[in-house]
């Protein structure tokens, strides 16, 4: 989508600056798994740090990382020979407004960042940009998850990351950067690419931690044929279902850094980053699909185990009911009116007992060696193939 900017270039909703890529969605939850996401709230009352709400690291070469003051951050990030990582945690409007001024950055994409909850999005201001990725704060045992933001602003020689909770890969990010200073020197897309990178290996530990909860319902629907277990099955599929959603919609986001029309990305050094990226994302969603195929094999599990319950249920009905029916017919016999002196005697009483007894028995003998009962009689698999990347 392009956006054209006033005859006078400055008064334009973006804020006076071309944007010639943006990708972007609707705010809106599908309907199918609006009872499962929690969307974040706008930055309105976040902050509850008693801590600044950002710290700004300077990286240069052949020299240790360092914090440094946001008024520093504007002179160094002009200069090639250092590169700045501004990062915003639970912050308030005033605290990011305040780098915006330092930095000049996007009034556009600042505006959305202090909204609530986007779909991922990335907007191309001239040779800034800016990207918003969904981070998945999911709670497996209440099966909900919130869609929380990272925003991030991407210049030449600095990036801004704003979050308005704690990210849960954030130490991953920082020992990463710290081991590669020269790269994040040379190139802030290279940062970028480290935190997309955090990002994912977090759904990929939700992923995981699915996989394991869909094994032990697998276990599970091989006894339980309780009505609780469908319920949970449920639930199961939408936390799942909900996850895959969230983790889908970065897939055109990042496809647009490998596109050749991006002309921020690129090079034989960083674009090897990103296009691992992409790859990386189309296996987290095929494992996803698995994790969803696999609760659908669960629901399998559990009809196939309602349906050996109701057969061996039908199954005892039908034994009692033929093994009792040779014993009805012959107390019918004996119990008829009319007088017979061969019959209403104690021998006929025994004959009456003899015979039942021995109908009885051969019944139960002829059920057993047709494997009706007994040991033969066997019971649903104990498990099932599973399908997984």
């Amino acid at each position: 989508m392009r956006d054209e900017n006033t005859p006078d270039g400055r008064n334009s909703v973006l804020d006076g600056v071309d944007i010639h890529t943006v990708i972007s969605g609707t705010e809106r939850i599908a309907e199918t798994v609006t009872d499962v996401i929690d969307a974040e709230g706008s930055a309105e009352g976040v902050s509850t740090a008693a801590t600044p709400a950002f710290v700004a690291w300077l990286f240069e070469e052949d020299a240790e990382p360092r914090q440094v003051v946001l008024e520093e951050v504007p002179g160094l990030a002009a200069d090639d020979a250092y590169f700045v990582w501004v990062d915003l945690d639970g912050y308030d409007p005033s605290d990011l407004e305040q780098v915006a001024e330092q930095l000049d950055l996007p009034e556009a994409a600042v505006q959305v960042t202090l909204a609530g909850w986007q779909r991922p999005r990335l907007g191309v201001f001239r040779d800034r940009y800016f990207v918003a990725v969904t981070v998945p704060r999911g709670e497996l045992a209440a099966q909900r998850v919130l869609a929380s933001e990272l925003d991030l602003f991407v210049g030449r020689n600095y990036l801004v990351s704003a979050h308005k909770r704690p990210l849960p890969f954030a130490e991953r990010v920082l020992a990463r950067a710290v081991q590669n200073p020269a790269l994040l020197k040379l190139d802030s897309a290279f940062l970028l690419s480290i935190l997309i990178d955090g990002l994912l290996a977090h759904y990929e530990v939700l992923t995981e931690e699915l996989e394991d909860e869909v094994e032990a319902m697998e276990e599970r629907a091989l006894t339980d044929s309780a009505d609780a277990l469908l319920e949970d099955l449920l639930h199961l599929k939408r936390f799942a279902f909900a996850i895959y959603r969230l983790a889908s919609q970065h897939r055109a986001t990042l496809e647009a850094f490998l596109r050749p029309d991006f002309p921020l990305v690129g090079g034989d050094v960083i674009e090897p980053y990103f296009r691992d990226l992409d790859e990386r994302l189309g296996r987290l969603l095929d494992a996803l699909d698995a994790v969803k195929e696999s609760i659908n094999g669960s629901f399998d599990l559990y009809v196939s185990q309602v349906a050996h319950r109701t057969n061996d249920i039908m199954k005892v009905l039908t034994i009692v009911s033929v093994t009792l029916l040779p014993t009805s017919v012959i107390l019918g016999f004996f119990g008829t009116s009319f007088e017979s002196p061969e019959i209403n005697t104690t021998g006929g009483f025994v004959v009456m007992i003899a015979l039942i007894v021995l109908t009885t028995a051969g019944s139960l003998v002829l059920f057993t060696r047709r494997g009706w009962i007994g040991d033969s009689a066997k019971g649903p698999p104990d498990s099932t193939a599973r399908h997984r990347d």
